[in-house]
């Protein structure tokens, strides 16, 4: 064997080391991206339980959010201080959206879960309370407009009340 025959067998190898090397670089890639998608959804779902879970624990709270929540209740049904503590849960859970919005826009988020999220948040918005917070933040320009204009352009689905009307 020559040495430019061994040559040729060395370059070879080194093509070869170099596709299995792209090859495993690929593979790792898009196991590097499943795992951070899965991560974003994880998060995602996280906080907004954990909001739930925080608010389970005032019952005031708990009360107010539901109550102010339905179809039946307006603006004007609420105190001033019902309406400030109704604000802050409502910002809390938009600033979780704004959140995963932008983890969808970049494609970390599934466009099954920001779909689900984006359809809830129209339905909610939709009710007489939120839909009056809704236009609130609108014009304190807290958030991307990508977000209003996501979640204003999805189709509303009516939202079931948890608890049944007590005679």
């Amino acid at each position: 064997m020559t040495l430019s025959d061994l040559a040729n067998i060395g370059e070879t190898f080194g093509g070869l080391a170099v596709l299995v090397s792209l090859i495993y670089l690929i593979l790792e890639v898009r196991r590097n991206t499943r795992t951070a998608k899965s991560t974003a959804a994880w998060n995602a779902t996280v906080a907004l339980g954990e909001l739930c879970e925080g608010m389970s624990q005032d019952r005031e709270l708990s009360t107010l959010v539901i109550r102010a929540s339905t179809e039946d209740c307006r603006f004007e049904d609420l105190s001033e201080e019902e309406i400030a503590q109704y604000f802050m849960f409502f910002r809390s859970v938009f600033f979780k959206y704004e959140a995963q919005w932008y983890l969808w826009r970049d494609g970390t988020l599934s466009d099954e879960m920001w779909q689900n999220r984006r359809r809830w948040a129209k339905s909610f918005v939709s009710l007489p309370v939120p839909a009056r917070m809704w236009e609130i933040e609108k014009n304190q320009h807290q958030y991307a407009p990508g977000l209003f204009e996501s979640i204003d352009s999805a189709i509303a689905t009516s939202l079931p009340h948890i608890f049944e009307k007590r005679e």
